[in-house]
Parts: structure tokens; C-alpha cells; sequence
């Protein structure tokens, strides 16, 4: 008897100091978490910080951050909360119904519940209008769906106990403010379009499905062909073949990869496209994407060099990325550190080198939109 109580002493012993002995062996993490991770740098000893304790307390942070099997710790609290009570840890995420999943600012704008002054996006869309008329560049506006609309059946009852509901505010706001500076911006409204398509989100995702960013890209090389010279013509994606599949790619289950589980979620079968990018005969243009993360699918389908030529995706105004900046390491930086810009006139300049601008924005972004973008 006394023999099995040691080995199982022994065991214990071993389990409690396992993070001190991986750390000892230098013994990698081999299931890294996904989405944003913090990290934090052993603290400096000073005579000091030691006294007020907040050496102490830097320490108590450091450790609990960067001990070893971490990952492995966050990963089975994440499903066994999950799978017994529904509980996600994962920021921003809503459990709705029958097990939809949603990031909480998509449901808010479906609801109207992301409230902006009226006043605020009639400015935002006046300066908009002029800015394409100062630099002569036209300028497309795509409103993106939102899944929180698109799957508004399944959001949870608490977000609709409130008396007052304006259902897609921020949208409706846009889209009205845009179509009284028609002659200088033009809208492609795809929240509006898309509404009645089947399959357009995934249920384990915030982003439009594959399939949906093909046909955007298309619908987007449309539009621009409508509003550049004939000389020059944006490229379209041609779909090879087509299948079906219940494995999810892309972002397709992007709110799922964030949340850490050990298992993976039921998903609902999805249409995914083979794809190429058809030639052309005439000069693709230069174009710049300013938008929020529904622009990164076309993005990663190589829009910005194959359906474009040379182009720029802003992202959130604040990032640069693009097939010129990318091999120079220098893809993510802001716009005025590539381009050199420290006044309006220069950032006026900058931008009148493009053949036209796209602005794109899901609902949950509207609040922000355009991002600052020509201020």
C-alpha cells in the first residue's frame, strides 16, 4: 500500500513542478494560442521597486504570463467553460442562438445600438465628397454586410430587451448621406444586396464567407471599370470549379481559432471556389483600399498586384500594406512614414497618384468610418 502512496506522491510531485521543468529543458510550446497574445519581459531589480513592492508584484505578472503549458492551462478552462456553460473568454464574443457565433459590435449595429450623431456622418460624407473633387480621383464606397444583421434571428434575447431598436442605423445613415453626393462618390451597397443570399457569413466566423469574397471582388472590378478611363480595367477573378466542404478555410471560423478550444465546433457545410485571375490586354489600375479587416480577404486572393496594379491597402488609415512594401519589410507601417507625408498637401499629392480610391467598411465599423481618411 505504501508503495502505490509514493508512486502516487511521486506523480503528484511531478505534475505541481511540471511548468518549473519544462522551463528547465527549455521545452517548447507546442500548442500556441491564436489571436492577440500579451507578453511581458522579466522586470529589472531595483533597490527601489523593491521597496514599494512593485518589483514584487512585476514578478507575480511575469510568472503567471510565461510559465510554461500555459497555453495548454488557457486551452482546457476555454472548453471546459465552453462546453459545460456556454461561457466563452474569448473578447467581444456572444454565444447566440442554437449556437451561432458572434463579435458583440455586429450585433450592436444590427440593432442600432452603436449610435452616432447624425450630424457626425453627414460631416464624414461631405468631407469625403470633397476630398475626391480636390485630388480629381473618384472615389467607391462598398458597404459590407454584417453578420449580426444577416443572422439577426439568432442573436440572444437580452440584446433586443431594449424599447428602442433602429434597426441597422449606421448603415441606413451612410448609404442615404452617400446618395446625396452621388455625382461625387459612388456607393456599391453589398449589406443590401447580400441580405437575401444564402451562405454569406459562416456560423463559427465574423467575415463573409469564401465564396462571397470572389464575388465581391468582381462586383468591386465592376464598378471601378464603370468609373475609370477605357484605357484601363481592373482584372476579375475567374472560378475554375467549385465544391462544397465542411472544413472550414480562411477565416471562415476565425471567432472559433480565437477562442482556443481543444476540440472544434460543429460548422455548416460551406461552397468554396478554385480560382484564377483572368488577363487583361489593357494597363490595370493603381488603386488604394482604405477599410477595416473585411477588406483583408480580397487582400490575401492578391487583389492589391493581380487584380490591381502596384495598389495599397490602408488598413484602418493607420497601416500600409502592399506587394511593393511587402519584400522591402516594410508592410504595416503608417501612411506618413511610407509615403513621407507631413502636411495635407503632401497627403492631397500622395493620393492623386492613384487612378481611384475604395473605401470599405462592414456595419460594426461604421461608427469610425472613413477612419480619418483625408482629415
Amino acid at each position: 500500500m505504501s508503495r502505490h502512496l509514493n508512486k502516487y506522491i511521486w506523480i503528484l510531485i511531478l505534475l505541481v513542478n511540471l511548468p518549473v521543468v519544462t522551463d528547465l529543458f527549455q521545452i517548447e510550446d507546442s500548442y500556441p494560442l491564436n489571436g492577440e497574445t500579451q507578453t511581458y519581459d522579466m522586470p529589472e531589480l531595483s533597490y527601489s521597486k523593491l521597496l514599494d513592492g512593485s518589483f514584487q508584484a512585476s514578478v507575480d505578472e511575469y510568472s503567471r504570463m510565461n510559465f510554461s503549458l500555459r497555453s495548454i492551462a488557457i486551452r482546457t478552462m476555454n472548453q471546459v467553460d465552453f462546453t459545460l456553460f456556454s461561457e466563452p473568454h474569448a473578447r467581444s464574443v456572444v454565444v447566440g442562438k442554437e449556437g451561432y457565433l458572434f463579435e458583440e459590435n455586429y450585433i450592436k449595429a444590427a440593432l442600432g445600438l452603436d449610435d452616432v450623431p447624425r450630424d457626425t456622418i453627414i460631416n464624414r460624407a461631405h468631407r469625403l465628397s470633397q476630398l475626391s473633387k480636390y485630388i480629381n480621383t473618384p472615389i467607391l464606397v462598398v458597404l459590407a454586410p454584417g453578420k449580426g444583421n444577416y443572422f439577426r434571428q439568432y442573436i440572444p434575447n437580452k440584446y433586443r430587451q431594449s424599447e428602442v431598436h433602429r434597426l441597422n442605423y449606421s448603415h441606413d445613415l451612410w448609404a442615404s448621406e452617400l446618395s446625396d453626393t452621388s455625382q461625387e462618390i459612388s456607393v456599391l451597397d453589398l449589406h443590401t444586396f447580400y441580405q437575401d443570399v444564402a451562405e454569406v457569413f459562416p456560423k463559427n466566423g465574423t467575415h463573409w464567407s469564401h465564396w462571397v469574397i470572389v464575388d465581391a471582388i468582381n462586383k468591386v472590378s465592376d464598378e471601378l471599370n464603370n468609373l475609370l478611363p477605357s484605357g484601363i480595367r481592373a482584372s476579375y477573378l475567374q472560378i475554375d470549379s467549385t465544391y462544397r466542404s465542411n472544413i472550414m478555410q480562411g477565416t471562415d471560423e476565425d471567432i472559433e481559432e480565437g477562442m482556443n478550444f481543444w476540440f472544434e465546433l460543429a460548422d455548416l457545410e460551406a461552397t468554396y471556389y478554385k480560382t484564377s485571375w483572368g488577363k487583361t490586354d489593357t494597363i490595370k489600375p493603381k488603386i488604394l483600399i482604405v477599410g477595416d479587416s473585411f477588406a483583408w480577404g480580397s487582400v490575401n486572393m492578391a487583389v492589391l498586384s493581380q487584380g490591381y496594379r502596384d495598389s495599397e491597402f490602408w488598413f484602418y488609415n493607420a497601416e500600409v500594406h502592399g506587394p511593393v512594401y511587402q519584400p522591402q519589410g516594410r508592410s504595416g507601417l503608417s501612411p506618413e512614414e511610407i509615403h513621407g507625408i507631413t502636411t495635407r498637401e503632401e497627403l492631397y499629392s500622395v493620393l492623386s497618384e492613384f487612378d481611384a480610391i475604395i473605401c470599405l467598411s462592414t456595419d460594426a465599423s461604421l461608427s469610425k468610418f472613413p477612419f480619418g481618411f483625408g482629415d
